[in-house]
């Protein structure tokens, strides 16, 4: 009988394996559709031509390639018979200003009840062409349009937001909101971006009151959608654009693809290395919500949020009311599956509690491991940007394997002193807590820990109350929980984004799997389990070492590097700055080492409130005019001086202002007539310029500016410019091809200079 319990135990190892490997292949994106397919359908090829003809260079708000797309993207829409309008606005967020212009055309509905709005930005960062952030969201969305425009017109209408500033501080979407052009109650909004240039296109996050859209996302094959994803939003910063219109009320689900995140706002987001299968991703699922949500009668849509996750291909939901009382039927399963195995099975309350106290070894070990492993590919790899490498995979699954061997050590170490029932419901008294905790906290993340201490603790209360003396019922009852784990926290376990500065939570979620299914060892009970531990220690660290030689750089992969030009307009220095905690010989030159007292100040000019370490160099002058202020009026309101400036930043596409808080205090602003509103307290952690506000895409003659000031004496203003591009000084030489400029601060000259206002009525 115990031969066939380990035959059992074993067949349930490879279901689990079969159902590892199946969530796998469901979070890939599909093959992406040629060209000849339907007028009707998505095509990627299709709309890799769009990626192709506005993805040529950086197109950063404010610059020639930025207004290029942009006309591009109009006489495309044109092209479709629509008549797209552009809105000009002076965008601001909190002490974020900009000039934009978002792009906004409509397909109209047979008998409109609402607007089904499509999202994307059609800026980049200034360092690279934004390929896949987001020009695959803006290539996606114009073929979708003219694949609605080929078939039947839906009932409401579709329209199409481009909007413009996003990488500024999302100021484009603000200035959409801010104008009420439409009725969150009657609009959904779908928003395409990304974070990588490859994966699938996940739902990231959700609206208020959007769980009426999920029908419609059932509709698409793979929906890839994590109400887990969207709960980590609220208590992250998210300076997305969605994050603007979910936080106005819209409803509506955020899409984005995340893998090779080491490309996101570098050089290297190129219309090569996008992934076609990803555009073709985001276009099916523009398309097919285009067409389902475009049915449906926005009156009569039952409003309401829900949990939602995706379980080998299938989107399964539920609404948000049910998440407590399921948490709190989960705990109670578990206290009921511990009362009878204490009173049926002999458990030990004591031991049960020293089980969970010492099941934060495994999770504290693995986590330390991740911040050794980081270390580590810091010293061999120091090249990248916050540990997020081009290929990862070797990295991640080297951790996985430790992660687990770690808990299996823990496992058999616990069950030398307790039970097997002790053991699991101490691991459960974690699911038991969590699921409540997230029930309250985050109701979008309950279901992963939920749901499957519902399905074992019923199979557990089965099997202690009716599966007799043998331990072979319970042991593989307990196990039974892993079934559901597995599909729901797989998608957790994602590195890919983040990089191994942010393994933790990842094997975290994959420590929670693994122990769940660890019962299944007492019926296996292998043999020579030290050598099993031996050659997981070895092929761990051989998938480590194999990460090392695979990840190198090439030309599909190039070499990343940070260079500043900063100057000091007002002594006549000037010197470069560089991030990189590796530079490359292009960059070394430049980094000839000064202890200046200037250069940190000029540093926090270009990045205000950076910790980073940098390296710095002494720069010839650059012929780059500074940025000035003039005094257009001064005059005084009871114990107030309202001063009115024009700041000109010839050629500069940003500008910051900031003020000397030492003597003085701005309590009011207002920038191109936007008021930028009471301001009691210092933004900027930074003496004494401890009140600012930035300006994206400055226009040519330059920013009204109006403080209300309170305080005596001349106030002291800073002023800092930023171009993009680095200038041709003696000493530059181009950077050469096979580097790109990495997502730390850089390719941009930075001028600065110190003014004092005279604050005396004229």
């Amino acid at each position: 009988m115990r031969a066939v319990h380990r035959w059992v135990a074993a067949g349930c190892l490879v279901l689990l394996a079969l159902l590892l490997a199946m969530s796998l292949a469901e979070i890939r994106p599909p093959a992406p559709v040629p060209a000849s397919a339907p007028a009707t359908g998505f095509s990627a090829e299709r709309a890799m031509a769009h990626l192709k003809a506005i993805s040529v260079r950086p197109r950063p708000i404010g610059s020639q390639a930025h207004a290029d797309a942009r006309e591009y993207v109009l006489r495309q829409l044109r092209s479709l018979g629509l008549d797209p309008t552009v809105q000009r606005a002076t965008a601001n967020r909190q002490a974020d200003f900009g000039e934009v212009r978002n792009v906004y055309a409509r397909i109209p509905g047979r008998a409109s009840t609402g607007t089904v709005l499509l999202v994307a930005h059609y800026d980049s960062t200034s360092k690279g062409p934004g390929a896949a952030d987001d020009g695959a969201g803006v290539a996606a969305l114009l073929e979708a349009a003219r694949a609605v425009l080929s078939g039947p017109r839906p009932r409401n209408d579709v329209a199409l937001l481009l909007t413009d500033g996003e990488e500024a501080g999302s100021l484009g979407a603000q200035a959409f909101v801010s104008a009420s052009l439409l009725d969150p109650r009657a609009t959904a909004v779908l928003s395409f971006d990304a974070m990588g240039s490859g994966g699938p296109s996940t739902v990231v996050d959700a609206g208020r009151s959007s769980a009426w859209l999920l029908p419609s996302l059932s509709t698409v094959d793979k929906p890839s959608a994590w109400s887990f994803a969207g709960a980590l939003r609220r208590i992250v910063p998210d300076d997305s654009d969605f994050a603007v219109f979910r936080k106005a009320g819209f409803a509506g689900l955020s899409f984005a693809f995340t893998e090779v995140a080491a490309r996101n706002h570098t050089g290297a987001d190129t219309v090569a290395a996008v992934d076609p299968g990803s555009v073709q991703d985001h276009g099916d699922k523009a398309l097919a919500l285009a067409k389902s949500v475009g049915e449906r009668d926005f009156a009569e849509a039952a409003r309401g949020n829900a949990t939602y996750f995706t379980a080998f291909g299938v989107l399964l939901s539920y609404p948000n009311w049910v998440v407590v009382p399921l948490a709190i039927a989960a705990a109670l399963l578990f206290c009921a599956v511990g009362w009878i195995a204490v009173r049926r099975r002999g458990a030990r309350l004591r031991a049960i509690g020293l089980a969970a106290g010492t099941f934060i070894l495994p999770i504290a070990v693995t986590n330390m491991l991740a911040h050794v492993a980081s270390w580590l590919l810091n010293v061999l790899r120091p090249d990248y940007a916050h540990n997020v490498t081009y290929r990862s995979e070797f990295y991640e699954a080297g951790l996985l394997v430790l992660s687990a061997l770690i808990t299996v050590s823990w496992y058999r170490a616990a069950r030398r002193r307790w039970t097997t029932e002790e053991t699991v419901l101490g691991v459960w008294a974690w699911f038991a807590v969590l699921a409540v905790v997230f029930a309250f906290v985050l109701k979008g993340a309950a279901y992963v820990t939920t749901l499957p201490l519902l399905l074992g603790g019923v199979a557990a209360l089965v099997a202690l109350r009716w599966g007799g003396e043998d331990p072979f019922w319970p042991r593989l009852a307990f196990a039974a929980a892993a079934l559901l784990a597995v599909p729901l926290m797989t998608p957790l376990v994602d590195f890919t984004w983040r990089g191994l500065s942010f393994a933790g939570p990842p094997l975290v979620a994959a420590i929670m799997v693994v122990a769940l299914a660890l019962p299944l060892l007492d019926i296996l009970e292998p043999k020579r389990p030290k050598l099993i531990a031996t050659a997981a220690v070895i092929a761990a660290v051989a998938l480590f070492v194999a990460g090392v030689v695979v990840d190198r750089f090439d030309r599909d992969h190039p070499h990343q590097t940070s260079l500043l030009y900063v100057m000091e307009a007002d002594i006549g220095k000037a010197f470069w700055i560089s991030y990189d905690r590796h530079p490359s010989p292009w960059t070394s030159r430049y980094l000839t080492g000064t202890d200046d007292p200037e250069l940190e100040s000029l540093e926090q000019d270009a990045n205000p409130g950076s910790q980073a370490d940098y390296d710095g160099g002494a720069a010839s002058l650059a012929a780059v005019p500074a940025p000035r202020a003039t005094v257009l009026r001064v005059s005084r309101e009871q114990d107030t001086t309202v001063l009115q400036l024009r700041v000109d930043a010839v050629g500069a596409q940003r500008v910051s202002v900031y003020a000397d808080t030492t003597a003085h205090t701005v309590v009011d602003a207002a920038v191109q007539n936007v008021r930028l509103g009471k301001l009691t307290k210092g933004l900027l952690a930074r003496e004494p310029w401890s009140w600012g506000f930035g300006f994206t895409a400055v226009p040519p003659e330059g920013l009204e500016v109006e403080l209300r000031v309170r305080g005596t004496g001349p106030l002291p203003l800073r002023l800092v410019s930023h171009r993009y591009g680095l200038p041709n000084v003696a000493e530059f030489r181009p950077m050469p091809e096979d580097l790109v400029l990495s997502s730390r601060p850089g390719g941009e000259t930075v001028v600065s200079r110190t003014q004092r206002v005279d604050l005396a009525a004229r």
